[in-house]
């Protein structure tokens, strides 16, 4: 019962693993240079994330196209930012400087961060308020008002009562 095989019926072993996916790295580097990222020139390219992952860890080529596409498109956009500041675009000017020198141009936020004592606070207000109340001879009145009382009908100066009980009582 064996079988023997003939020269014909051999056939070649399969390989193992999937079919290697080779990405155009001139697209790639142009898709990179309009500052799509992974994922966008994944889509672009009709292929997952993981394959671009996988041709960035198998291949130095992919990741220098990846890199190169990166940094044109930062001087193209660079180059035009430049461009429109000089031409006199005053937004354009802000942007730039604001970003070319920071320390100079940045806009200020001061931030002061202070430890208050209130006891301190009070006890000094507390100080302040006895010094001028040993100063003045009479407390002036606040919200002093005439006005008509209801028993009598009479019109009443509340100043005159007050400077009535202060004679009365001392």
């Amino acid at each position: 019962m064996e079988q023997f095989l003939t020269e014909n019926d051999k056939k070649p072993p399969k390989k193992v693993g999937r079919k290697l996916i080779n990405l155009d790295l001139e697209q790639v580097e142009n898709l990179a240079s309009r500052g799509l990222g992974t994922t966008q020139i994944a889509r672009a390219m009709g292929v997952s994330w993981s394959t671009i992952d996988r041709s960035r860890k198998r291949s130095a080529e992919f990741e220098e196209a990846l890199k190169r596409g990166q940094a044109k498109g930062l001087a193209q956009v660079t180059n035009s930012l430049f461009t429109s500041a000089t031409d006199g675009n005053v937004t354009a000017q802000i942007f730039y400087l604001k970003n070319q020198d920071p320390k100079t141009w940045k806009d200020r936020v001061e931030n002061v961060h202070a430890t208050i004592n209130l006891n301190d606070v009070l006890s000094g207000a507390k100080d302040r308020l006895g010094d001028s109340m040993a100063t003045i001879k009479k407390p002036k009145v606040i919200n002093a008002v005439k006005s008509t009382s209801t028993a009598s009908g009479k019109l009443v100066n509340n100043q005159d009562d007050i400077k009535n009980d202060d004679n009365k009582g001392g």
